[in-house]
């Protein structure tokens, strides 16, 4: 048998203010073990457990109404360090216009051929390199966007 609804929200209700507090390990660990205990779906979980307490209901001049407080302001940072930037981006816009501006399904193929060629005019270091012979042709594509869109002319094909 398991636990009654108000058992549930009980230990919701104690649980999300340790949650709310702890770090990320420490929330996995918390998460798992009301999953286990109360057998709600982990989505669930994660959104009541990160929502709890955060609706009050105000009544004024006797209306109730829902208050919610503002959320929090978005961390900014964080996520994956780019792979192609600096002098590999510079590097690329050189050989690109070197290969008269070719898209990156045909420049691709060029770069990889001929790249013995292209590390002496181009000042192409060992990094870089390893850079140009495993770069996709729609990062190229990503990479060149706007210099493309710069270059280009209304109505001009290439």
């Amino acid at each position: 048998m398991g636990l009654s609804m108000q058992e549930k929200k009980a230990l919701t209700r104690e649980i999300s203010k340790r949650y709310q507090k702890a770090g990320k390990k420490e929330k996995t660990e918390i998460l798992n073990e009301l999953v286990k205990t109360t057998g709600y779906n982990r989505k669930y979980v994660l959104h009541v457990l990160a929502n709890w307490g955060r609706t009050v209901v105000a009544s004024t001049n006797g209306k109730a109404a829902m208050v919610t407080s503002p959320p929090g302001k978005r961390r900014k940072g964080g996520g994956r360090k780019p792979k192609y930037s600096g002098n590999f981006v510079i590097a690329l816009r050189r050989i690109w216009a070197f290969f008269s501006y070719q898209c990156g399904k045909i420049l691709a193929p060029f770069m990889r051929k001929q790249i013995g060629f292209l590390e002496g005019p181009f000042r192409i270091t060992e990094k870089d390199k390893a850079l140009l012979l495993s770069v996709s042709p729609s990062t190229i594509d990503r990479l060149l966007k706007q210099d493309r869109e710069k270059r280009d002319k209304a109505g001009q094909t290439t």
